[in-house]
């Protein structure tokens, strides 16, 4: 099987032909072969999204809509087959990717459909931006590109989208669905390809708006190509997310909830948490609690299954993670439970439990992108907030405690999203964190000043 570029409404290989490995991270066998692309292939694309971009923006709102409610509608026809596709590539649970990428992104279709009907201010006129570029992470990729894809069409625009070299079933899987909703040819490209092929879309000049979500160094390649040519930027990088548990949680009964937001996903998605605060008058109990669930766990080793328990995306990512955990007994952590590989072929890590790392350490300031989760007892609640809040990363937290607690907590949590006693990735998650966790323009309307160039009336016609 080979994963081909989408370009001009069809599957077609690299310019170079050159191809590379896609692994499983469920066995470590090659699931497919990709085709690589270079600068011919970005070109390729530009070229056919400036043949569709007369026709996507001469298209009425209704008809655009139209488009939009077509390829939701192909999206759902397939949604338990793509779901178990997206999973097998990005080892996560079928369940897991229905209901936190594949329906997110059929909902985020058919609301921005809905949207193009509601009337705008007769002072405002909006037209398109032109060339669209979208760079996606591979973490739930379908849902990462379609939120940004969905407002993009919306508003009139053509896209060239850079597809993560980890998640390359996701162009074919879009592609199928561009297809069967007859999405003019040439206004979506998807290509193939590493890191640099995104460097050269983001710094084309004929891509006028960029958006994109990644590891912060990514995203700091994509801001230098595209600042020297004053482009529409909308970044959203690396995250440090904190997971609060306060004194009164019910924490045995709600454990395995309460560990869904470090496991599902290894620690490897945006919404992750990788830092516990809690009381230290509770943390000898809570620790205990801890261990005999996560010592029960069992790897999940096909998409079918249900366990939290999921591989790493790459071998390279689990030999990372283990000399992170090196680096964080040098800074004196001491490693309560995990960090072995598990038996078999797939890319499974012990998920890692560290205590009483230095808050302002390395390992507690940086992103850390797999199962290393950091747990910080304080003596007061006052402590919570001010470590949590110590980071130059803030993109969002999930609060575990009673009710009456929560208020107060949530208002001093320096981040863009909060969860209350629940963690659930979803289509209202938040795109643009605080601090160094975004950058650029955050408007995700379609009429907004990202996606739209907005021109103000002033006067009457």
């Amino acid at each position: 099987m080979e994963l081909q570029n989408f370009i001009g409404g069809a599957f077609v290989p690299s310019d170079s032909q050159k191809t590379f490995a896609k692994i499983s991270p469920f066995d470590g066998t090659e699931l497919a072969r990709v085709t690589a692309s270079d600068a011919m292939d970005v070109i390729k694309a530009i070229q056919s999204a400036k043949k569709a971009a007369p026709v996507m923006k001469e298209l009425s709102l209704s008809d655009r809509a139209a488009l939009l409610l077509k390829l939701a509608s192909a999206l759902e026809e397939k949604s338990s087959e793509y779901a178990y596709q997206e999973a097998l590539h990005q080892g996560l649970s079928q369940s897991f990717v229905l209901q936190h990428s594949l329906l997110p992104a059929i909902k985020i279709l058919k609301d921005v459909a809905g949207s193009l009907h509601q009337p705008l201010s007769a002072q405002v006129l909006t037209q398109p931006v032109g060339l669209v570029g979208i760079i996606a992470s591979w973490n739930l990729s379908l849902l990462l590109v379609i939120e940004r894809m969905a407002p993009a069409l919306a508003a009139g625009n053509v896209c060239v989208v850079k597809i993560s070299e980890l998640s390359p079933i996701t162009a074919q899987i879009l592609g199928e669905a561009l297809q069967k909703a007859e999405i003019p040819a040439g206004a979506v490209s998807l290509l193939q390809g590493d890191a640099e092929v995104g460097k050269i879309v983001a710094g084309h000049p004929s891509i006028h708006a960029v958006t994109a979500v990644g590891k912060t160094s990514t995203m700091e390649q994509i801001a230098k190509a595209g600042l020297s040519q004053f482009k529409k930027l909308q970044l959203a990088g690396s995250v440090k997310n904190s997971c609060v548990v306060l004194a009164g949680t019910d924490y045995q009964a709600q454990m395995p909830e309460i560990m869904k937001s470090f496991l599902l996903g290894q620690g490897q998605l945006c919404w992750n948490s990788s830092r516990l605060f809690l009381l230290e008058s509770m943390s000898a109990e809570f620790i205990e609690a801890m261990k005999a669930y996560l010592d029960k766990l069992q790897p999940l080793t096909d998409p079918k299954g249900d366990s939290p328990w999921t591989p790493l995306i790459t071998s390279a990512r689990r030999e990372e993670l283990q000399k992170k955990v090196q680096e964080g007994k040098v800074e004196h952590g001491k490693v309560l439970t995990g960090g072995d590989s598990a038996s078999g072929p797939g890319f499974h890590m012990k998920p890692v439990m560290m205590l009483d790392l230095p808050n302002c350490s390395v390992l507690q300031q940086d992103e850390l992108q797999g199962p290393l989760f950091l747990m910080t007892p304080v003596k007061y609640q006052h402590e919570i907030l001010k470590w949590a809040n110590t980071s130059y990363l803030a993109q969002s937290a999930v609060v575990w405690g009673p009710q009456e607690k929560l208020a107060k907590v949530v208002s001093q949590l320096d981040c863009a999203q909060v969860w209350l006693n629940q963690w659930q990735p979803n289509s209202e998650s938040n795109v643009f964190g605080f601090k160094q966790s975004s950058f650029g323009n955050p408007d995700k309307a379609w009429s907004g000043t990202f996606y739209s160039d907005v021109k103000i009336l002033t006067g009457t016609l």
